[in-house]
């Protein structure tokens, strides 16, 4: 951190910033509503296929509360293979998932209360009227992630305390809101070049580590979006196309394997989504962001060949002629014989020779423009 650092370096110097470190009584009133919509309701008094797989798969005549741990493994699996059972082991992860983040949140309120409680009275004689803003709790909860477990040391830091003045009086004075001064911190750590932009994406980046028997539920579905945007695809219907890999990638970017085998499938999954999403791009004409999913793609899987000339054929497209060629002789240095790189090769000259002539009419049409006035 600089003597002089921008108003967000609190943030950057102090770790990421954590959204969810502290949540006030609304917030937490909230989400137990939530919860309460959306747990998939597993009891009632009745049965339901999920109970009677965990059982065994059957009644065998015994105490029907007692597992069957011998026929477990084997029902399990036949449940989870049919694609009719990807909704219920679908909800069932996502419940999953809830009480995890519900833990998540206490752990995370007891340790800021440690922090606070930890600190001289400096210290929290200094951040006791900045509280009461929901925003600025959420900074100052984020002091507690320092190096060296210093949260004092932030507390008392004179720059720090002055932007937290000067955020508190543009709240007061209705210059902004809690949630503007949000969307900005978040932008701001979003963009690459800005310092903390690698451990806020970190800090920010959920995973979930399932076993093989919770894989299978996020896999299928998954896929069933990846299908019906591929569905969507083929139909030219590419926006609806693209909203459906996006929610397919959502679900692959959540989960990860907690062995080799599963983290290959997950690998895989999330590479087709990737690979599908640029295409989609491509349709709707979104080149620098299909770009985009693609170099994310070959952080992956570096030497794919199908992956290398879509991107190509999208740097083409947004005439980048220069990436275009790179990619599509990368394809012709991995495979020689490849007639797809060697045609784009050869009509790259053409697209260039296009745009090459465009430009010239346009600057043409500029001059005689001007001369007529």
């Amino acid at each position: 951190m600089s003597n002089r650092p921008c108003v967000f370096g609190v943030l950057c110097g102090a770790r990421a910033f954590d959204w969810t470190a502290l949540v006030d009584a609304r917030g937490r009133r909230r989400r137990r509503e939530m919860d309460a919509r959306m747990d998939y309701d597993c009891g009632g008094g009745g049965d339901t296929p999920l109970r009677s797989a965990m059982r065994g798969g059957g009644d065998d005549g015994g105490d029907g509360d007692v597992m069957n741990t011998d026929g477990f493994e084997e029902s399990f699996k036949a449940f989870c293979a049919q694609p009719e059972n990807a909704k219920i082991m679908a909800e069932h992860q996502m419940r999953e998932l809830r009480k995890t983040d519900r833990v998540g949140h206490r752990v995370e309120s007891m340790q800021f209360r440690e922090a606070v409680l930890g600190a001289d009275e400096e210290a929290q004689r200094n951040i006791a009227p900045f509280l009461r803003t929901r925003v600025l709790k959420n900074i100052i909860s984020s002091f507690k992630n320092d190096a060296h477990g210093d949260f004092g040391k932030w507390a008392r830091n004179p720059l720090v305390l002055e932007m937290l003045r000067d955020t508190q009086r543009a709240i007061d004075e209705g210059r902004a809101s809690e949630e503007e001064i949000e969307r900005t911190m978040v932008n701001y750590l979003r963009d690459p070049n800005n310092l903390g932009h690698a451990e806020f994406t970190k800090a920010t980046t959920r995973e979930a580590r399932l076993e093989s028997k919770d894989l299978v539920g996020a896999l299928n579905e998954q896929c069933q979006l990846r299908y019906k945007g591929n569905d969507f695809y083929n139909a030219k219907e590419f926006d609806k196309a693209r909203e459906c890999y996006v929610r397919a990638l959502s679900i692959m970017k959540l989960v990860k394997g907690t062995n080799p085998m599963d983290h290959a499938e997950v690998v895989k999954n999330k590479l087709a989504c990737l690979m599908n999403l640029g295409s989609a791009c491509m349709g709707l004409k979104l080149y620098g962001e299909a770009i985009t999913y693609l170099n994310e793609a070959e952080e992956e899987n570096p030497d794919d060949l199908r992956l290398l000339l879509r991107r190509g054929r999208a740097y083409a497209q947004r005439g980048d002629f220069d990436d275009a060629k790179r990619d599509f002789t990368r394809v012709l240095q991995l495979d020689p014989f490849d007639d797809q790189a060697q045609y784009e090769l050869y009509n790259l000259k053409s697209l260039r020779a296009k745009d090459h002539a465009r430009r010239v009419q346009l600057s043409k049409n500029i001059f005689a423009a001007k001369q007529r006035r």
